[in-house]
């Protein structure tokens, strides 16, 4: 069955949350990702060079909070119930999902590895749209935005966020995935992408091959209804909030966000390493 078979048949099936409930033990059994410009062992070299000097500050700052985690006092006495991720829309301002972060006594967003772990206050929520706009102090460098995702081919885009492999990670991950342009250009306030998603991806963005949004992340395919009603196993379509909802929800709440500027793809190393700058961890406590 070809993809735009698979989106068809599968546009009113049953989908399922990303969102990686905490488990006990979770954090101090992960094991922690090389910081962002390091390579790991094997791996092609970006390719274009950095900074030996911005990389060793980078590193060094990775291995002080990993090895000395400062956690905020308001976390005391509270339980980590469930994590997702989300990303900044301006060097203050994180969005990720209502279901992750709407029904927590308090939403952390970084988780001391990717970046200090923070109490976030809550500025806007849609329950509907699926959608929480959450407030922190800092100056990070935001995502931008594709206004016009008409003009995008759906191909080679990427999330980044905190997939579950057994385990939550520490260091937001690459995954790459496509979309139908037709779907990228509806008027739908979501829409279907083809790739591997998981819990924890939730809040995610969807970024195409210059790092720009096009997408949030919000749920996936679920694998056992699809098979309940076709008889076949799918476990790798995503559903993705469609930017026009997010920008709508963005200018309903008077958050000001720049589009993206015409740039060169990047490779996939480039490409993470950006949006580690952006791409923070969620994490929902009582």
């Amino acid at each position: 069955m070809t993809l735009a078979r698979h989106f068809r048949s599968l546009r009113h099936l049953a989908v399922c949350r990303v969102f990686a409930p905490a488990a006990a033990g979770l954090l101090c059994a992960c094991s922690l990702g090389p910081p962002p410009g390091t390579q790991a062992p094997g791996s092609q070299p970006p390719s274009t060079s950095a900074s030996p000097q911005g990389e060793t500050a980078t590193r060094d700052q990775y291995i002080v909070r990993a090895l000395a985690p400062s956690q905020p006092k308001a976390l005391d006495g509270r339980r980590l119930v469930g994590q997702g991720s989300g990303f900044f829309v301006t060097p203050t301002d994180v969005v990720t999902n209502f279901h992750v972060a709407g029904n927590c006594t308090l939403v952390t967003v970084g988780n001391a590895s990717d970046a200090p772990e923070q109490i976030a206050e809550p500025l806007a929520k849609d329950e509907l749209d699926d959608l929480e706009l959450l407030k922190v102090d800092g100056s990070a460098e935001p995502a931008r935005f594709v206004f016009d995702t008409a003009a995008e081919s759906g191909q080679d885009l990427a999330v980044i966020g905190y997939p579950e492999h057994g385990l939550t990670v520490r260091q937001a991950e690459f995954d790459s995935v496509d979309a139908l342009p037709s779907q990228l250009g509806s008027a739908a306030p979501r829409y279907q992408f083809n790739g591997s998603i998981r819990r924890g991806n939730s809040g995610s963005p969807v970024l195409d091959d210059t790092g720009a949004v096009v997408g949030v992340v919000v749920q996936k395919i679920d694998t056992v209804a699809v098979y309940q009603h076709t008889g076949e196993v799918i476990d790798n379509i995503g559903i993705a909030i469609a930017n026009r909802t997010v920008l709508a929800f963005l200018r309903e709440n008077n958050v000001s966000i720049e589009a993206a500027t015409p740039s060169v793809p990047l490779t996939p190393d480039r490409l993470l390493q950006k949006a580690h700058g952006f791409v923070r961890q969620i994490g929902c406590w009582r």
